[in-house]
């Protein structure tokens, strides 16, 4: 043996499962030979990893805005990835599941894009939903959107860059993509959505031209999750929670998992704990006040997160399914990433550069145009047990859009 391109393909095979996926680009670049073993071992797993942070476009950094940064809490550094058109510096990120971003492009139109990859797949039209109307030009081009909400309410129109602030509120991924071959089609998954107006539900299926609506007239919905059993679960803004079957018939049905927590005024997300539990935590913000350590001048800073609170759901055998206050010692074993992403629970023993009993949070709005792109988002790391708000690290306040999100890497 005269190389390391002449080891053999299995023992090649052997090191790449054992490598994180950063290693795996550096090890498919090392050679001809150490590439084809990469190709050939592409579905396997890797080892667990701890999602990396999507940071907003930095021209001193990617140059074009056919790149992105991402920050890897693992090797405290920021990878630039090139990646496909629509300028990704003109997307906004409204989910992350699966490895996979969903993004809203500079004409409101999403996509699925995984940043390993700069795979792709387009999602229905936004013109699929039946209270939008689009004005185009000549060329075909979007020039105008408009939202027709009642025949007695006059149209509200939107710059094509404008109704993705207003319309998606959060998109969430049964599965990731897959085709058997580069020429053929994308499937396997199917896509959740919470849009506007009334933070209403609408679904796609992998090879659907258009949206279809799911009719909850009395709920506003406000997280969504694909639980481990494969089923979509959605919270309402009362901690109602329902599970939802979409290949039953052409008509979605849900099932009740767990009752109203009852009203509160601040962000709430669902989550599931490797084991199945279901957790509910609550955000609250408050505006910034003058001992926020980080706080970057002059940039405008409107509100940081003040107050966390955790719920479990508990089988009580004479209530049924309840919601309690969850004690903090519960989650010594977990770091919760939350934010435009669908909820994720990591098991810090196998991720040692994060910390048990904490929140890794990104901002997730209510967005409009000057916010996304005036106001610093709200990131950090929350501490149950401390009650306070952390630096993450690896974020310059200096850029502040796209809005930051979490994605868990993937090359599959």
């Amino acid at each position: 043996m005269n190389a390391w391109s002449d080891l053999p393909m299995e023992l090649l095979g052997s090191i790449l499962e054992r490598l994180p996926v950063a290693d795996r680009i550096r090890f498919a670049a090392v050679c001809s030979s150490w590439r084809s073993a990469s190709g050939a071992h592409l579905c396997c797993p890797p080892p667990p990893q701890s999602p990396w942070l999507m940071l907003p476009f930095n021209p001193t950094f990617t140059r074009t805005g056919s790149a992105a940064a991402f920050f890897s809490l693992a090797d405290r550094k920021a990878y630039r990835l090139p990646l496909p058109d629509p300028p990704v510096s003109d997307r906004l990120v409204v989910g992350s599941s699966h490895g996979w971003l969903v993004t809203a492009d500079a004409d409101s139109e999403l996509h699925l894009l995984n940043p390993l990859t700069g795979e792709q797949v387009r999602l229905p039209s936004i013109t699929t939903f039946p209270f939008v109307d689009v004005v185009r030009d000549e060329r075909g081009r979007v020039t105008r959107y408009s939202l027709c909400f009642e025949d007695d309410i006059p149209p509200e129109p939107f710059e094509p860059d404008r109704l993705r602030y207003f319309c998606y509120e959060k998109a969430v991924l049964s599965s990731p993509p897959s085709r058997s071959s580069p020429s053929s089609s994308w499937g396997g998954y199917t896509v959740m959505l919470i849009h506007n107006p009334l933070f209403g539900l609408a679904f796609a299926r992998a090879g659907d031209e258009s949206w279809t609506l799911i009719d909850t007239p009395s709920l506003y919905w406000v997280d969504a999750i694909c639980s481990s059993s494969g089923q979509f679960l959605t919270l309402g803004s009362t901690g109602r929670v329902e599970a939802w079957d979409l290949d039953g018939g052409p008509l979605p049905a849900s099932t009740l998992v767990a009752p109203s927590l009852g009203f509160l005024d601040c962000s709430k997300y669902l989550v599931e704990l490797p084991r199945g539990q279901l957790l509910q935590v609550y955000r609250w913000k408050d505006p910034v006040q003058s001992n926020c350590k980080w706080e970057p001048r002059p940039l405008y800073v409107e509100c940081v997160t003040t107050r966390v609170k955790v719920f479990r759901l508990k089988v009580d055998d004479a209530k049924g399914c309840v919601w309690v206050e969850n004690e903090s010692e519960n989650l010594q074993e977990f770091a919760l990433f939350l934010g435009k992403n669908s909820s994720m629970c990591v098991k810090v023993r196998e991720c040692p550069e994060l910390r048990g009993n904490c929140i890794y949070l990104t901002d997730d709005g209510s967005w409009s145009y000057e916010k996304c792109h005036e106001v610093v988002p709200d990131v950090g790391v929350f501490d149950l047990k401390e009650k306070s708000l952390k630096h993450c690290g690896g974020y310059n306040f200096q850029w502040i859009w796209p809005p930051p999100a979490w994605v868990i890497p993937t090359v599959t």
